[in-house]
């Protein structure tokens, strides 16, 4: 993996994940590797024109790649099925569950949580986690998640490019 900084070349020493401008190709278990000086005594110097066993990747080069894909910001408009919690939602549990004709502690029991959860959630001074809320929607029959209004406004009013910029957020706020 190779970086650009104040140009200056530098590579990714793949055993210990260090910066540096020069790395060793050195074997080590059997895996070819691009190493700093300080790592390469922990294998044979590699013979120029030898390539590496093939076989998986050295670990620390999917260290190096998740790590690198967990850095990237996520852009919340471009995902298709982002869904949230309506705000309702201690409406629609209680009313579900009087329907029903099932009490708190009762519905507490079905879904293997404590009564308090269910009050505090009913009142609506807590917010129901992914898993609680699955339970829920399941047990009583209701539609907790939807998808966020402000999101299709803010796709319909972007610009060509597709991202959304500052002024599509004023022109959404006004209408």
């Amino acid at each position: 993996m190779l970086t650009l900084f104040k140009s200056v070349v530098l590579m990714v020493c793949e055993m210990c994940g260090k910066n540096v401008t020069f790395c060793r190709k050195v074997i080590i278990e059997g895996v070819l590797l691009e190493v700093c000086t300080e790592c390469a005594k922990f294998g044979t110097e590699a013979e120029k024109g030898k390539t590496a066993i093939p076989g998986p990747k050295p670990i620390i080069e999917q260290r190096l790649e998740r790590r690198e894909k967990r850095s990237k910001p996520k852009d919340v408009y471009s995902e298709g099925g982002a869904e949230e919690l309506v705000e309702d939602y201690a409406a629609r549990v209680r009313n579900a569950r009087s329907r029903i004709g099932m009490t708190q502690k009762e519905l507490a029991m079905k879904l293997n949580e404590k009564q308090t959860i269910i009050s505090k959630v009913e009142s609506g001074t807590m917010r129901p986690d992914e898993k609680l809320i699955k339970k829920l929607q399941k047990e009583l029959k209701i539609v907790l998640k939807e998808r966020a209004p402000g999101e299709i406004a803010a796709r319909s009013t972007s610009s060509t490019s597709g991202a959304l910029t500052l002024a599509d957020l004023i022109k959404s706020k006004k209408e």
